[in-house]
């Protein structure tokens, strides 16, 4: 069963379609909702957009006899940036470190090679007028226009402005220089809505001067919108798609750590993921500190035992300030043995 669904979210990813893998979690002690620290039983689903109670966020459910879990999953962001230049560069290193899939496209060979942008998913070389079209570009990714001048720049975003937007777009240049543009697509019929949606000068105002700090300011802004925007079908969650990709493919045996519910100040939410080898070593994290060493702890125990766990953290002041931290929080963490 679990590798049947395995199997079927993997299609899933492929094509690109969201889904929500539902997980279904009950007592072993009978017709009860599983109490804190207790072994738990598990039973999996996956449910479409369509289907009822289809959610694009991480959300628990607490019904007549069981807990109910929602975790949307959905292929990793997309960032496209439109321009092959040093700011790009430095760019697609940074954003494909924090779980963005970057695409790179540029007209000029030179500027356009899996070479120079190692870490992208994929690089481009094409006139952006040909590649544009092709990149159906919908509101779940993110656009940075950063090309070779600022008539090219503005070729690309009169492009993006008239077919559907992306959930962030930035262009680099100044607004004094780009306000003539604005005015002009005004006149060409542009909403100010839409022109109001587009982030210039791009990113956040942290007076950076090099490439690299250009770069980090435009990240900053990237990272901003993705954890504060809300849109409409847009998935919102904490999943990190390394983890994810491990779990799906399960080179080892491991136990495997979701984040349930987190109230108070933990730095990781709810759909969080951590795997615990049998080494100690983990991949992700549920949030660092004196609760994650605990869930490692546990996840040790449990592997090849086929179990689960419901694992429940308090953190409060007393026990915050003895661990040397500023503040505290408070847990529902479920923890699984994965079947090798």
């Amino acid at each position: 069963m679990e590798g049947q669904l395995k199997k079927k979210l993997i299609k899933y990813l492929l094509e690109d379609k969201v889904c929500n893998l539902v997980t279904e979690i009950f007592s072993t002690e009978g017709e009860s909702v599983p109490a804190p620290n207790t072994e738990v039983f598990l039973r999996r689903s996956i449910i479409e957009p369509a289907e009822p109670g289809f959610s694009y966020q991480p959300l628990l459910l607490k019904e007549e006899n069981t807990l109910r879990f929602f975790e949307p999953i959905a292929k990793e962001e997309r960032l496209i940036i439109l321009g092959g230049g040093h700011i790009s560069k430095y760019l697609c290193e940074f954003a494909a470190k924090t779980g963005f899939a970057v695409w790179v496209i540029d007209e000029r060979q030179e500027f356009a090679n899996k070479e120079r942008f190692p870490e992208a998913k994929n690089v481009i070389c094409g006139e952006f007028k040909t590649v544009l079209p092709e990149l159906h570009i919908n509101k779940n990714d993110y656009v940075a226009i950063v090309t070779r001048g600022h008539s090219c720049d503005g070729d690309c975003l009169y492009y993006i402005l008239t077919h559907e937007m992306p959930g962030y777009l930035g262009m680099i240049g100044s607004k004094r220089r780009v306000s003539a543009q604005f005015t002009m697509f005004k006149g060409m019929g542009i909403s100010e809505e839409k022109i109001a949606q587009v982030h210039n000068p791009i990113g956040l105002p942290i007076k950076g001067v090099t490439p690299p700090e250009i770069a980090v300011s435009i990240l900053a802004e990237l990272i901003l919108t993705k954890r504060t925007k809300k849109t409409d079908g847009k998935v919102q969650t904490e999943l990190d798609y390394e983890v994810l990709s491990e779990w799906l493919s399960q080179s080892r045996p491991c136990a495997m750590a979701t984040i349930l519910k987190a109230q108070g100040s933990s730095p990781r939410k709810e759909g969080a993921k951590m795997l615990i080898f049998e080494d100690k070593s983990i991949l992700g994290s549920v949030g660092g500190g004196l609760a994650e060493s605990k869930v490692i702890e546990k996840g040790c125990e449990i592997i090849g035992s086929g179990k689960a766990f419901l694992f429940h953290f308090v953190m409060d002041a007393d026990v915050a300030a003895r661990a040397g931290m500023a503040c505290g929080g408070t847990f529902d963490i479920l923890i699984e043995d994965v079947k090798f």
